[in-house]
């Protein structure tokens, strides 16, 4: 089985589309928890903080039947929120969903919404980690934010990005098939 799939005419288009799906994702949804969770630890108002952080990490919890129903309905050409608001904007509407050049972006955009709060937490805990006097310190020397977050967060969280990402790398060949099967039509197939 193996040695006839490797030879039919869908090995190579299906290992292309799964490689480029998951460098997609890799380059564009890794650094959106670790963005979440810096931003959320420079909220200085807990209740606001843990309210930010509570609905970013919901969608975590819906089934990708739910995510691909959500973006059919917000992505219907007549009567979607997005196809109204550009059509108020004065353009077309466009039928995203069936054009192939907007699959992958769709593909990628919904994984980072659905995963982004939920990853975040395993960096917001690993800023939990970082020891208080070291920012401390740092505004005694007249570091301002971005200064530690540069020279304080990020080398502090740094062995957990690293973690994660080879962990993610190592992922490069799985794809959430069942998004794939969701989303695709017959005008996607290609891309899929």
């Amino acid at each position: 089985y193996f040695l006839s799939f490797f030879r039919s005419a869908y090995f190579w288009p299906l290992l292309r589309n799964t490689l480029l799906i998951n460098i997609y994702s890799l380059v564009y949804g890794f650094p959106v928890p670790i963005i979440l969770a810096i931003l959320l630890n420079e909220v200085r108002i807990p209740w606001y903080k843990k309210t930010v952080q509570t609905i970013s990490y919901l969608p975590h919890f819906l089934s990708t039947v739910i995510v691909v129903g959500l973006l059919r309905n917000f992505l219907l050409p007549n009567t979607g929120i997005i196809s109204q608001i550009v059509s108020k904007m004065g353009f077309e509407p466009i039928n995203y969903l069936a054009k192939p050049r907007y699959f992958r972006t769709l593909y990628v955009m919904t994984g980072i919404w659905q995963g982004a709060g939920f990853s975040a937490i395993i960096y917001i805990a690993a800023i939990a980690g970082i020891d208080p006097e070291l920012y401390d310190v740092a505004s005694i020397d007249g570091a301002g934010r971005l200064r530690k977050i540069w020279h304080i967060t990020l080398p502090g969280i740094a062995p957990t990005i690293t973690i994660l990402l080879i962990l993610r790398i190592g992922g490069l060949l799985g794809v959430d098939w069942q998004k794939i099967l969701l989303m695709e039509n017959s005008l996607t197939s290609s891309v899929a």
